[in-house]
């Protein structure tokens, strides 16, 4: 995963893992998405896909579960509605999973730098 596409106005610290640091924002995803890690760890395509797939179906069937998580996730309100208003479920879907990426990265990001050693 490309540090530029999760983080795109931060530079990672050069004593950082950063597999490490791609690991706690799965965690983080599983915990604001309410995943179950194991079947996160079992999945055979790529983060951003998942949360591409997982954010779709939700928006057809569940939504309230969906925008729950961009709640945990500090999403913004604003935000989301925008990206819905603004183009097609697919569309709208794949620029949602990028966000969530980019703010659950965000989250971990604040709490290694800012955090006491």
């Amino acid at each position: 995963m490309e540090w530029e596409l999760i983080l795109p106005e931060r530079l990672i610290p050069v004593d950082w893992d950063q597999a490490r640091f791609l690991d706690a924002v799965k965690e983080q995803l599983i915990k604001d998405f309410e995943w179950d890690a194991e079947r996160v760890a079992a999945a055979s395509i790529p983060l951003l896909q998942l949360l591409e797939d997982h954010i779709s179906w939700n928006l057809e069937r569940n939504a309230t579960a969906v925008f729950t998580s961009f709640y945990k996730l500090d999403l913004g309100e604003q935000l989301v509605r925008n990206i819905l208003q603004d183009g097609d479920r697919e569309e709208a879907s794949k620029r949602l999973a990028e966000k969530s990426l980019q703010r659950a990265a965000l989250k971990v990001w604040t709490r290694w730098n800012y955090a006491s050693p």
